[in-house]
C-alpha cells in the first residue's frame, strides 16, 4: 500500500516537473529540479524516480543528488508533502507495520529539548574547554549554547543508548548541538579540545535528521550564508553550517532560499574544488576567496586579526555566480 501511495503522489507532483515522462510502472524521468539539468540542451532530462524494493527514490545523473522520495517531494512541494505524510501515516496505522512507540520516547526527554552537560559560560576561566573557546575567539554570547563533555563517548551512550558508535573513552570535547526549524534537536557535533585523531565527530539522532547547524536561528527571508562548520558560522550574519564539505546539499536538507555558499579557502583541496564546481553548476551564488587571503577558514581569519564585519564585506565583494564564478574558480584553484 505504501508503494501505491508513493506512485499516487508521484503523479500529483508531476505537473511541476519539466519534461516529465513515465518510462514504465516504476521509473519516471524529468529534468532535475535541483540542478536544472543541461543549460545547453533543454531536451536532456537526467532526473529519475525509481523503485528500490518497496520504496521510491530520486537520483539525478547530472548533479548526483540522491534522496528518498519523501525528501524529494518535500523539496518540490512542501504542502503536497504534508498530505503525503498524513496518507502514509494513516495507511500504516491500519496495516501490519509496527509503528514506533512514541510514548516510550516521551519518557526520555534528554535528546529532545535538553542536554545534561555544563555550558561553556558556566565553567571557570581556567577550565581547558573555556580556554579553548576563548583562544578561538568565539563570541561570548555563543558560550551559553556550547557545552562541555568530559567523556564524549559516555555522553553519547546516555542520549543514544543503542548506538553502535565506536568512540574513545574519556575523550574531552566541546559539544555543539544543532536543531531543526522547529527547535527540535537533530544531533550534536563534538570538537576535540586536546590532541585527538579525529577533531570533529558528528552524531545524529536518526537517519532523517538534518545535519545543518543554525536552522532554529536563521532568518529565511534574508540572504543566508552557508559555511562548512558551526564555529565558522558564529562570525557571520544569518549563517548556517553544513556538517561536511557538500554545502550545495543545503537545498535538499533545507529547501530553496537565497543562499551564498562559502567554502573553506583551500584551493589545493581537490574535494573542495569539486564541490565548488558542482555548486556553480547548480546555479548557486558562491564566494571565491581573493588571492591575498591566506587563512584556510573563517575562524583562522579571525585569529589572524580580521574582524567579522571585514570578513563579511570580503565575502559579499567576492560572491559570484554562473560564468563569472567559473572563471574566478579557475584562477583561484591555481593559487
Amino acid at each position: 500500500m505504501a508503494l501505491f501511495i508513493d506512485r499516487k503522489f508521484m503523479t500529483l507532483v508531476s505537473p511541476k516537473l519539466e519534461k516529465f515522462a513515465q518510462k514504465n510502472d516504476y521509473i519516471w524521468n524529468f529534468r532535475c529540479p535541483f540542478c536544472g539539468d543541461s543549460k545547453k540542451n533543454k531536451i536532456k532530462a537526467r532526473g529519475y524516480v525509481y523503485r528500490k524494493k518497496n520504496d521510491l527514490f530520486f537520483m539525478c545523473h547530472n548533479c548526483s543528488t540522491s534522496t528518498s522520495f519523501g525528501k524529494f517531494l518535500k523539496a518540490i512541494d512542501p504542502l503536497l508533502y504534508k498530505e503525503y505524510q498524513l496518507e502514509r501515516y494513516k495507511n500504516d496505522s491500519h496495516s501490519n507495520v509496527k509503528l514506533p512507540d512514541f510514548s516510550a520516547a516521551k519518557t526520555k526527554p534528554v535528546f529532545n529539548k535538553t542536554i545534561n552537560l555544563p555550558t561553556i559560560d558556566s565553567l571557570p576561566d581556567n577550565h581547558p574547554a573555556k580556554i579553548f573557546v576563548t583562544k578561538r575567539r568565539i563570541p561570548q554570547e555563543k558560550n551559553k549554547n556550547i557545552f562541555y563533555a568530559q567523556d564524549f563517548a559516555a555522553f553519547i551512550d546516555e542520549i543514544l543508548p543503542d548506538n553502535n558508535k565506536k568512540l574513545y573513552k574519556n575523550d574531552e570535547r566541546i559539544v555543539i548541538p544543532f536543531y531543526d526549524e522547529k527547535n527540535i534537536l537533530q544531533g550534536v557535533q563534538g570538537r576535540a579540545i586536546g590532541k585527538s585523531e579525529i577533531r570533529y565527530i558528528t552524531i545524529t539522532l536518526n537517519e532523517e535528521a538534518k545535519k545543518v547547524y543554525g536552522l532554529n536561528t536563521v532568518d529565511f527571508t534574508k540572504k543566508i550564508y552557508v559555511v562548512e562548520g558551526p564555529i565558522d558560522s558564529f562570525f557571520l550574519h544569518n549563517s548556517i553550517a553544513m556538517m561536511d564539505a557538500s554545502l550545495y546539499r543545503a537545498t535538499i536538507a533545507v529547501g530553496k532560499y537565497d543562499f551564498v555558499f562559502v567554502y573553506d579557502n583551500e584551493p589545493r583541496n581537490k574535494e573542495i574544488v569539486k564541490h565548488m564546481k558542482k555548486t556553480i553548476d547548480l546555479n548557486h551564488s558562491i564566494c571565491i576567496w581573493p588571492k591575498d587571503m591566506k587563512e584556510k577558514d573563517i575562524n583562522d581569519m579571525i585569529l589572524a586579526g580580521r574582524s567579522s564585519s571585514e570578513i563579511q564585506y570580503i565575502i559579499d565583494k567576492n560572491t559570484h555566480s554562473d560564468l563569472r564564478a567559473k572563471l574566478e574558480l579557475e584562477n583561484w584553484k591555481k593559487i
